[in-house]
């Protein structure tokens, strides 16, 4: 018989561009809401903080996590007076004997059911509970779909890349500290909630088309087009992306740089006659969707790009603000559960599903190619003196993520950096991208770096994984003894295949 916890957690994956109609909204215009972390730096982390949630929102309440302060007034803000790397004092490897067992998935989903079941009035003797895990975690990748540790239901690639993560961490828990590296997905989260909330509330009652439409040659999606009476509009989210950090103004920088450069590639590819129409058609307007997170300083910036833009193009592009008719979350436990509930409510809308999955997916192949590029040292004897650290200035301003800094048996210490770049893009723009410019970040702030982790670096090691676009390695080993030569580091290139079924190349 299948288990409460199976009925739950199984969703229909869903690829297909089928035509979704919206339930209709009824808008409301709050006050601005500050979105979870805004102007408040990370809590000293748990030890699976990305990890702490037990169940869905669709079958129990979430666990608490720490509420995070709202946004401060950047004139109350107070500079911080040293470099720091987000953690504390300098890095060093952690010993495994300093860390508490870390609970399996099966131990942990096995409890959820038991639990479930009783509270149910059912038979706990184990044997529903063993065969339901059984088909859950031993069957069809597929079929199986299920709820994350966050209470998130992931379906599709989404579900295999997160059973991996998990096997991941089941297996190598007592020995790395992973603390950091996993706790990245509510960003994602947040990212799928902005644009199932932006096209419910656009589109209303009308059918949306074309979900989640990659453009080739770029890193840029369509969420969906809504056609009616004739006009087609394109709708595009874009949910203002920036680390935590205590000082606000770092946040409210690196939040408008980042929309900035996004605005700038979109503008470029949806423009009229650009990439976007030449895979979609044409479309009379194009409706970019922004959630600030609750910064009044990064939609004042984006509302005099607006009139920039419209300078530039006309009526084409129109901006809307989330904030005007939507409530943004307060915390990632409002998040999650609102997320939990769309999903729900979407459940079996193909083109919806498609939004769901892919975004998820895409920060599960980020997390897992981290995950695999510290294994990839472990094994050969390295000792990861960190791993998902942030580097901060003087004035609390985020300069760079560390992905991982290594010590080979020799004591040789590396800097790593790991790398997707299974979107196929023009190789000399994944070199700017992805290599150079953090190469320059690197070199600009060496002795800070060097001063923030205690130790004197070696080399520099960029971990890609290239997918199908196999003439990319040869090309990115070729630009190892210029890069050295220019910045001064020793630079060179490891490739993994961090897909489920793969390993080192």
């Amino acid at each position: 018989m299948t288990t409460p916890f199976l009925l739950a957690a199984l969703l229909t994956p869903a690829f297909s561009q089928t035509r979704t109609q919206v339930a209709p909204v009824i808008l409301s215009l709050p006050s601005v809401i500050p979105a979870a972390g805004a102007g408040q730096g990370l809590a000293s982390p748990t030890l699976l903080p990305a990890f702490s949630a037990p169940a869905s929102p669709l079958v129990a309440p979430l666990n608490s996590v720490l509420p995070k302060a709202q946004a401060l007034s950047p004139a109350a803000v107070t500079p911080v007076a040293v470099l720091s790397v987000s953690g504390n004092g300098p890095l060093r490897p952690v010993a495994p004997a300093a860390r508490p067992r870390q609970e399996s998935l099966r131990e942990r989903l096995g409890e959820q059911v038991r639990g479930i079941q009783e509270a149910a009035g059912r038979d706990s003797s184990g044997r529903g509970t063993q065969q339901a895990l059984d088909q859950l975690f031993l069957g069809d990748r597929a079929s199986s779909d299920l709820v994350n540790d966050e209470g998130i239901p992931v379906t599709g690639r989404a579900a295999e890349y997160y059973r991996e993560v998990r096997r991941f961490v089941d297996k190598y828990g007592d020995t790395l500290d992973l603390s950091e590296s996993l706790d990245v997905m509510d960003d994602s989260y947040g990212d799928v909630w902005a644009k199932l909330k932006a096209i419910e509330a656009v589109a209303q009652s009308r059918g949306v088309e074309k979900h989640n439409t990659h453009l080739e040659q770029t890193l840029l999606w369509v969420d969906g087009v809504i056609e009616d009476k004739g006009k087609r509009t394109a709708i595009n989210t874009y949910r203002v992306y920036f680390h935590h950090a205590e000082n606000p103004l770092s946040e409210i920088e690196e939040g408008i740089r980042r929309a900035d450069s996004y605005l700038n590639e979109t503008l470029s590819h949806l423009s009229s006659r650009g990439k976007a129409e030449k895979a979609m058609g044409k479309f009379d307007e194009v409706l970019l969707a922004f959630d600030t997170r609750g910064y009044k300083e990064v939609k004042e910036h984006l509302k005099a790009r607006e009139k920039e833009v419209a300078k530039a193009f006309g009526s084409r592009f129109r901006f809307v603000f989330l904030d005007e008719f939507a409530e943004l979350p307060r915390g990632e436990t409002q998040l999650r559960r609102e997320l939990g509930e769309f999903i729900a409510k979407y459940k079996g809308d193909e083109g919806l599903s498609k939004i769901i999955e892919g975004v998820i997916y895409s920060r599960y192949v980020g997390l897992l190619l981290e995950l695999k590029t510290l294994e990839h040292f472990h094994l050969q004897g390295y000792s990861i003196l960190q791993s998902g650290r942030e580097l901060f200035d003087a004035d609390g301003k985020y300069l760079t993520e560390l992905d991982a800094v290594v010590r080979s048996p020799s004591g040789k210490v590396s800097l790593v950096e790991a790398k997707s770049a299974r979107v196929p893009l023009p190789p000399r723009q994944v070199l700017e991208d992805k290599v150079v410019k953090k190469l320059e970040t690197y070199a600009k702030n060496r002795r800070l770096l060097e001063s923030a982790i205690g130790v004197r670096l070696d080399e520099v090691v960029f971990s890609f994984d290239v997918g199908s676009n196999t003439g990319l390695e040869p090309f990115l080993r070729g630009q190892e003894k210029a890069l050295s030569e220019k910045y001064g580091f020793r630079v060179r290139f490891i490739f993994i295949e961090s897909s489920p079924k793969s390993g080192r190349r």
